[in-house]
């Protein structure tokens, strides 16, 4: 004998009863968002991503309550149009990523490449210049070495053919990424030239340490060679190697003497939620797709106008222009006494350095150095930006402008201007050729040897 099931429906008095139930359960879920702050359910300001989600359920939960009995119709259409939003949009995801392959397939070719010899994995995860390092804050990180670079475990860049005598010649070599020597390999850096040349010079062993790092201001520089004589590397001669990237700070943050990157590292100190990486979820799925990947490809290839974004600078700060000059020349001069006194102290020589940018000197550009002139490439964006090479200029002309001791300060401005060849290779507007590295190293031995210095004198040169 069968069983026959009988359809039971709730009494309309029931549904009622429900309904203003749901209603008040979602009202107070709302209520208990939007005001969690005020009754201390809440420690930060503003909605929490669990402030977000309690609305949300509130919400749904009213809906649900004035609906009523016609809520499971309502869902059924509502998951059907859902279900084709996602079929739709997995298809254009699918044919996005089809198209990118067809019009930008060097994007893909160059992001293996990268996987494989630069460790981009790892690299796209960092906050600073390189890794972490106390007081410095950033040194280079062993992870990018390959057949042309060398990166010690303490982070410094290896000099080819350095003495390991104790009683060696003993150069210490500071600055950014122009003596670091990005682009070059280790044979073919400022350091590696010096060596070279010293070691044909000097009668005794020579140890030239490149203590550069890329991105470094002089203030980090001041800080790694406390931190070289504290542990007892004594040198015969410093050499700093800067302007760039102390103007660089000055011009990023209206401010002088700070370091690269100073707001994102800031920030993740702070634990902000841009510096820590942390974005709203719509925006990390975005971002994700393929068909996202296909803008960034259109805005590449020209076919779609590139996105207006404006980068915060002194200038869009309202920052004075002449204060802020003179600040950075101020600041440079007053590293360099610490230095000087150091030496003084230490009994070492020093050499005070500006290097040349394309921006600063009169070289008769190339074709492809006029491109990097005018800049604004997305690697660099400040190459276009008025702002950043009247900033530089005007740094580099009250530097000159405020020299007084000719034997340890010097610019390098104008090394390059009777060279018609190409010397400067990316848009850095820094960073120089090998044959451009040799010439300044060349430049250097000649400074060394007609210096006026009392300790430099008591070297025994050997001209043969």
């Amino acid at each position: 004998m069968g069983i026959i099931m009988k359809e039971t429906k709730l009494s309309d008095s029931t549904v009622k009863i429900l309904k203003i139930a749901v209603i008040l359960l979602g009202s107070m879920l709302v209520l208990i968002a939007l005001f969690s702050n005020i009754l201390g359910f809440s420690t930060s300001s503003g909605l929490s991503s669990n402030q977000i989600l309690f609305a949300a359920a509130g919400v749904i939960l009213i809906i649900i309550g004035l609906l009523g009995r016609r809520f499971p119709v309502f869902y059924e259409s509502t998951a059907k149009i859902l279900l084709s939003i996602v079929i739709a949009v997995i298809i254009l995801d699918l044919l996005s990523l089809v198209l990118v392959k067809l019009i930008d397939s060097e994007r893909f070719r160059i992001r293996a490449r990268k996987i494989e010899v630069g460790h981009l994995h790892e690299v796209e995860k960092i906050v600073v210049l390189g890794r972490y390092e106390p007081f410095v804050v950033w040194r280079s990180n062993p992870i990018i070495n390959c057949d042309s670079i060398t990166i010690n475990e303490d982070g410094f860049r290896l000099t080819p053919e350095a003495s390991r005598n104790p009683d060696a010649f003993s150069v210490l070599m500071l600055g950014g990424s122009a003596m670091w020597g990005a682009g070059v390999s280790d044979s073919r850096t400022i350091a590696a030239y010096l060596q070279r040349d010293l070691s044909e010079l000097i009668d005794k062993p020579v140890a030239v340490f490149n203590l550069a790092q890329p991105g470094h201001s002089t203030t980090q520089e001041v800080i790694e060679l406390m931190l070289q004589l504290r542990n007892g590397n004594i040198p015969d001669l410093v050499i700093f190697y800067d302007g760039f990237n102390d103007v660089w700070g000055a011009y990023e943050n209206g401010l002088a003497g700070v370091h690269h990157s100073l707001e994102s590292i800031a920030g993740r100190v702070e634990g902000t939620d841009e510096a820590l990486g942390i974005m709203p979820l719509w925006e990390i799925i975005l971002t994700k797709t393929n068909t996202w990947l296909l803008v960034t490809s259109l805005r590449s290839k020209g076919i779609l106008s590139q996105e207006t974004v404006e980068i915060p600078t002194y200038r869009t700060m309202g920052i004075n222009f002449d204060t802020l000059t003179s600040q950075v020349v101020s600041v440079y001069f007053g590293n360099c006494r610490v230095v000087e006194a150091l030496a003084d102290f230490y009994e070492f020589d020093c050499l005070f350095i500006w290097h040349p940018t394309i921006w600063t000197g009169d070289k008769a550009l190339t074709d492809r150095e006029h491109i990097f002139y005018e800049g604004g490439h997305e690697s660099f964006l400040a190459g276009g930006d008025p702002a950043f090479k009247e900033l530089l200029e005007a740094s580099f002309d009250l530097f000159e402008e405020s020299i007084t001791d000719s034997t340890r300060y010097f610019s390098f401005r104008t090394i390059f201007d009777k060279i018609e060849d190409g010397v400067y290779f990316d848009y850095s507007g820094a960073h120089v050729s090998a044959k451009a590295n040799e010439m300044i190293a060349e430049e250097l031995i000649r400074m060394i040897s007609d210096a006026d210095s009392p300790l430099l004198n008591e070297i025994s040169y050997s001209f043969q």
